[in-house]
């Protein structure tokens, strides 16, 4: 049991699912008999085991490198509730989500939500909030339930940027008539594993209640380090009798190992056992064991020879392996990976990057971008300095074109030549051309961590939209294909829609007859300022409206978000989480504020007639041509 548990931090009768809140509810349970429980009885524990000794152990000698871990949100993956850790939405707020009334109070040194609990049956219960997940983006809250050591996750998250909470359905991208369903055990079953270090899931059929054990909740250094007893025996300065002989044992062999030392590969797959599709391989370890004991994988292990987290690879030469036929057996359609076998779904950049040319044929690794320990620079405040690093956790000067020139110093001096853009220009810099924002995770795009050139070829038969088409969203294939052909050389397809003799823009093209993934980037793209300068943004309301109405939820957030980013925008404020009637209401007056007044330069591409009028009849024609196959992207 941690330290701050032993205490004996008690569970209260209202606080615990025990009883209804409130006298006169006609649904209500009788009162059961009152039980006192500590917290770390109702949650998973923190249980150090096999040669974990804890990040606070580090410290003692790595103050710097423990400083840049504290400040990551690799740390902050999950959290126990407490003061220094709970976020001001969750002290003494009500908020009312969908018609549904969350009260949130403080009380002593605990947190608790009033809310009607779907675990029992939507009778008003009084839950102590125990952990949350994320803090990056949102946060994700668990809280008690009837079952020990086992949280359930609150229905409602918490988008910090936006300051907003929405549905738990509604942050995913998934069809409107799917339900994740009830949540308990999930944390134990599913998050722990990339959001904890060395969990332990254990479960127990019968009582159906976990006792999960991980040796830290977060990101921890031994996760990445390896467990670090052996380590801290043999450059310690213990002189007690059994020091020598322990030291001989190979239970405190020194397992630490620095990621940025290793080979590529093994560094890489230090990442890889968390960023990354795989499936369990329960005949290399059992599942009664690996609930037992874990993940076999230590940093400095490699994935493939270790063999359980087997890394699914869909890129078309690994589509008969054995690993990608199970996954497409068990995904339902329209998972993590675009029909080309790209990523497309964040959090699982290292499948992108074993795809990479830079990475089979380099020595590109994780690490030649990325830093975990950001050395102080200096003159720069470091709370400041980590402040920034801490978003993408990148090396100094690895966002921008350093980061590719610092392997292709050639190109310095040819960028212009290279890129047919002026230097300066967007179109010059390296990521924007061969790392575009193809990844969609947590209500946004980021870009894909397979390196790659726009090809015409790939273009034609892949529905995924390439770099071009995501920075000149008013450009249709053809467009494309003309200027890849004049400054590369690459083959000119022919016309396969003769009939047609407007040049559609991709992005019009999918946001009227794309499915889910492909509506989500192109309404992400609306929002990129470096799109905004290179298309025009007057023809995007209207598009960005039809979004507005999206049967996705999350589009339909996306949306709002690059609506606000728009200048000049005539529409008013709509709400991406308004009832659809209300949504409809909005959508019809906006349009007929558009028609009124917005005069455009004719742009057939993208619907705009010699009227310089948005042609909502010739969009409605490609919105029936909707691709409706149910997307679901599993973050």
């Amino acid at each position: 049991m941690e330290g701050d548990e032993a205490t004996g931090i008690q569970s209260r009768l209202e606080s615990q699912a025990i009883g209804p809140v409130g006298k006169n509810d006609r649904n209500s349970a009788p009162l059961e008999p009152e039980v006192t429980l500590t917290t770390s009885q109702l949650r998973p524990v923190a249980d150090l085991q096999a040669g974990f000794v804890a990040s606070e152990t580090c410290l003692q000698c790595h103050a710097e490198e423990h400083q840049s871990w504290d400040a990551s949100f690799h740390r902050t993956m999950t959290q126990i509730i407490r003061e220094e850790t709970a976020p001001e939405s969750i002290v003494n707020k009500q908020v009312v989500v969908n018609g549904k009334r969350y009260a949130f109070e403080r009380h002593e040194d605990a947190f608790f939500v009033t809310y009607a609990d779907p675990f029992r049956g939507g009778m008003v219960l009084r839950r102590e909030l125990l952990m949350m997940t994320g803090s990056h983006h949102m946060h994700v809250f668990w809280h008690a339930s009837d079952h020990l050591g086992t949280p359930a996750q609150l229905d409602i998250v918490y988008l910090i940027e936006e300051e907003r909470w929405i549905p738990r359905d509604s942050s995913f991208l998934q069809p409107p008539d799917h339900h994740a369903g009830l949540e308990l055990g999930t944390w134990n079953r599913t998050c722990s594993r990339c959001h904890s270090t060395h969990p332990r899931e254990r479960s127990n059929e019968q009582t159906l209640e976990w006792d999960t054990r991980v040796a830290e909740f977060g990101i921890a250094c031994e996760a990445c380090h390896g467990e670090g007893k052996g380590h801290v025996l043999r450059h310690s300065n213990r002189e007690d009798e059994d020091s020598e002989e322990s030291l001989t044992t190979e239970a405190v062999t020194d397992l630490v190992v620095n990621p940025a030392k290793l080979s590529k590969r093994r560094s890489a797959d230090v990442c890889g056992q968390c960023h990354s599709v795989f499936l369990p391989d329960y005949d290399v370890v059992s599942l009664q064991e690996y609930e037992q004991t874990g993940n076999p994988f230590r940093p400095g292990d490699r994935l493939d020879e270790i063999g359980f987290s087997r890394v699914v690879r869909a890129t078309d030469e690994h589509r008969d392996s054995e690993t990608f036929q199970r996954w497409s057996e068990m995904e339902d359609v329209g998972g993590a990976f675009w029909s080309d076998g790209m990523p497309r779904i964040a959090g699982r950049e290292y499948n992108g990057l074993i795809e990479s040319a830079c990475f089979q044929q380099g020595e590109m690794t994780c690490l030649s971008c990325h830093q975990m320990h950001p050395p102080e620079v200096p003159g720069t405040d470091r709370e400041t300095q980590l402040a920034s690093w801490r978003n993408d956790q990148l090396g100094q000067g690895m966002a921008g074109d350093d980061a590719c020139l610092q392997c292709h110093a050639e190109m310095g001096e040819q960028i212009e030549m290279h890129t047919h853009h002026a230097v300066d220009s967007h179109g010059s810099r390296c990521m924007n051309c061969h790392m575009p924002h193809t990844t969609y995770g947590l209500l946004k795009t980021i870009r894909s961590h397979q390196i790659s050139s726009p090809s015409i070829e790939q273009s034609r038969v892949s529905d995924r939209a390439n770099a071009c088409s995501l920075c000149h969203l008013d450009r249709g294939f053809h467009w494309v294909a003309n200027h890849l052909h004049d400054w590369y050389g690459q083959p000119l397809p022919d016309r396969e829609a003769p009939g047609n003799e407007v040049d559609l823009s991709t992005s019009a093209l999918h946001l009227l007859s794309g499915d889910a993934a492909q509506r989500a980037v192109q309404v992400a793209a609306m929002g990129w300022a470096p799109a905004q300068e290179a298309s025009g943004t007057e023809w995007m309301e209207p598009y960005l409206l039809l979004a507005l109405n999206d049967p996705y939820d999350a589009i339909r957030i996306v949306a709002e978000k690059s609506l606000r980013t728009l200048p000049n925008r005539v529409s008013k404020p709509m709400d991406a989480m308004a009832p659809a009637g209300q949504r409809m209401h909005a959508f019809n007056a906006a349009i007929e504020a558009i028609d009124k007044s917005l005069q455009m330069e004719p742009k057939p591409e993208v619907l705009v007639d010699e009227e310089g009028r948005f042609d909502f009849l010739r969009a409605r024609e490609f919105l029936e041509r909707r691709n409706h196959q149910p997307i679901h992207l599993r973050e």
